[in-house]
């Protein structure tokens, strides 16, 4: 099996949904640029290592926060193993087809997401149907997530390539979408999600991740997913 393009292109497919974000942290980091009266990138001596400091001790701080090992590497560690390697693995090879797995385990996914719902109701002291509210939606993210998520390990046959994407989900949050402040924003999301869904079935054909094997190219012998 092929190992750099299953980190490299789910990578770079997924992040075509935010390119609405990466515009909307662009004109951010302006604005705040502005704010200080200078636009100009300090490029000495003195302004790398001071950039170059403020890196290693985000980077520190971060290595001792529980709370970023558990969201950006515990979780979809833990995730894409137990929902994407053994579960999807286990319905395929139990004779469902594989738009029925991709279907079916985001269900199960989101499930799991259901203590959420204690946390929000009891820690933050919120009422119930707020609450309820508030998990419902990230519950229909997380089934969204997870079929994309399902996708990918079904296409490629690489545990990689949901796993990169879910770090890489969690790092950024919900694709934007919208922004009073310019609608750059919301042409970056319409051109980033009509480019991502052009290139999803090519940037993930299992040819791509796979050498042939017995004649077919697909980790799970699916040739039709050409």
């Amino acid at each position: 099996m092929k190992q750099w393009e299953a980190v490299v292109f789910p990578l770079c497919l997924t992040s075509l949904m935010y390119i609405g974000s990466f515009i909307l942290k662009i004109l951010s980091i302006r604005s705040s640029w502005a704010e200080h009266g200078d636009r100009r990138i300090d490029i000495s001596f003195h302004g790398l290592k001071s950039g170059l400091q403020n890196l290693i001790n985000w980077m520190v701080s971060a290595v001792y926060n529980i709370s970023v090992w558990r969201m950006y590497i515990v979780a979809p560690l833990t995730e894409e193993l137990v929902f994407r390697a053994c579960m999807i693995s286990l319905l395929l090879c139990g004779g469902f087809e594989a738009y029925t797995v991709i279907l079916l385990s985001p269900v199960l996914f989101s499930l799991a997401h259901l203590n959420h719902l204690l946390e929000h109701y009891m820690q933050q002291n919120t009422s119930l149907l707020k609450a309820s509210m508030v998990v419902g939606f990230q519950l229909g993210y997380t089934v969204i997530f997870g079929s994309y998520a399902s996708f990918l390990f079904v296409r490629t046959g690489h545990i990689a390539a949901p796993l990169v994407s879910h770090m890489f989900c969690n790092i950024m949050g919900l694709p934007a979408f919208f922004s009073r402040r310019t609608w750059l924003v919301s042409v970056g999301f319409v051109a980033g999600a009509i480019t991502f869904v052009f290139l999803l079935f090519p940037l993930t054909s299992p040819g791509l991740y796979n050498d042939r094997t017995d004649n077919c190219e697909c980790w799970h012998t699916y040739c039709y997913w050409t």
